[in-house]
């Protein structure tokens, strides 16, 4: 629950106070920092101890000693028995995973947070909001979530009123959109590459259109078909080198851009832009290789008398 009230006020946002058991330290692998977590006793006793979280203790108390002081959450003191470590926090948000500071957080017993802290007015009350499972290493975990799914729908009387997060099906689930944006965006690419190819194939015929008595009067004096589509062939890939630069520094500044405007984090790599001038020569190669065929082909007496 996120408190409306708390003395001393908190700096920031209010930290969000879980309800736990004292093996919660053990399954989500809590070290402290100072003091000590609370035990069954306590648990059993609903006793009014809390352990904060590195950011809820900098934000009540900033860097002063915390242990024995007293925090109050709504209408409810708590003594603080035991800071916790700092802990790593994903700045993205998963699927199915609620968006929490892991450092903003106040930990009280399970039973002091129903008793405490949840309305002891209303006739429904959702008293455990999570419970949270560390498996054995040689565990399959798609099997045992498949167990808890089924506990849970035989006890809920299939109310499909929960949900089971398993983080390694939301890794997989993450790396399957992975590919299917690949693919799309490889997809996109080859489309754009391909009407890029045919675009220059086009300027290339219209060029040879245009000059046909220059190659007529270039193979009269001598020169030879290899010639003729060695350098129609240069002039494509020059035009597809000009394009690629245009775009590669249109792609440079589109990434600052939006890196600014959105606040995302954009890396351009020297890698990226070699390969984005490799694809550019070798799109100009393979779609001018048939215009300069082309030009090569004419004759030279019918192109010399082209008006």
């Amino acid at each position: 629950m996120i408190p409306s009230k708390t003395i001393p006020k908190s700096q920031q946002d209010p930290p969000a106070v879980y309800g736990v058991n004292p093996s919660y330290q053990t399954i989500a692998g809590l070290h402290l920092l100072a003091g000590r977590f609370f035990d069954q006793d306590e648990e059993n006793r609903s006793a009014p101890v809390c352990v904060l979280g590195a950011a809820a203790r900098s934000n009540f108390f900033g860097a002063s000693d915390v242990i024995g002081q007293y925090v109050k959450v709504n209408e409810q003191w708590f003594r603080v028995i035991g800071v916790a470590s700092q802990q790593l926090s994903s700045p993205t948000e998963v699927a199915g995973v609620p968006s929490q500071d892991a450092n903003n957080i106040m930990y009280v017993p399970l039973n002091a947070a129903i008793l405490r802290l949840e309305d002891s007015y209303s006739d429904v009350r959702d008293e455990i909001d999570g419970i949270y499972l560390r498996l054995e290493e040689n565990a399959d975990v798609a099997t045992v979530a498949q167990v808890v799914r089924a506990i849970l729908d035989t006890s809920h009387h299939a109310a499909g009123d929960f949900s089971v997060i398993v983080p390694a099906e939301l890794l997989a689930e993450q790396k399957r959109t992975e590919r299917l944006f690949n693919a799309v965006m490889v997809a996109i690419a080859s489309i754009s590459l391909l009407v890029g190819g045919i675009g220059i194939m086009n300027i290339m015929l219209a060029s040879i259109l245009e000059r046909t008595r220059e190659i007529g009067v270039r193979r009269a004096v001598g020169a030879r078909q290899s010639d003729i589509v060695r350098q129609f062939v240069v002039e494509a890939m020059l035009i597809s080198f000009v394009g690629g630069s245009l775009g590669i520094v249109f792609g440079v500044m589109m990434s600052r851009l939006i890196a600014w405007l959105a606040g995302w984090s954009t890396i351009v790599t020297a890698a990226s832009i070699v390969l984005a001038f490799v694809v550019s020569i070798t799109v100009g190669l393979v779609f001018g290789i048939y215009p300069a065929l082309k030009a090569a082909r004419l004759d030279p007496v019918e192109a010399i008398r082209y008006e």
